[in-house]
């Protein structure tokens, strides 16, 4: 997958979206630094783009439980695992929001 630096999202936007076009994703940098994927969408498909995005998060967070509880020693995930690991991918995201 192409990479561009975020400083081209205002020096040259419209490279961007054409290279978006031909490349059908990009990763996003800064100071080379993965920081985001660009992805296209539609407005029929925006809802169902997101949809996705969403479904692949919790697919990360299960991945992540699911390694967890063999190192905990426990073989049964309860709600308050649940609840605890929602929390934390929350606190993390808002983390990662203010870091910019």
């Amino acid at each position: 997958m192409k990479t561009i630096a975020s400083r081209m999202l205002t020096a040259a936007p419209g490279k961007v979206w054409a290279e978006l076009e031909r490349e059908g994703a990009l990763v996003v940098t800064k100071d080379g630094v993965p920081r985001s994927i660009m992805i296209p969408t539609s407005d029929a498909t925006l809802f169902e783009d997101i949809g996705e995005i969403v479904f692949a998060r919790a697919r990360r967070a299960v991945r992540a439980m699911r390694t967890q509880v063999p190192q905990n020693g426990s073989e049964v995930v309860t709600s308050a695992d649940v609840e605890r690991e929602v929390r934390a991918a929350r606190r993390a995201r808002k983390q990662r929001a203010r870091r910019g």
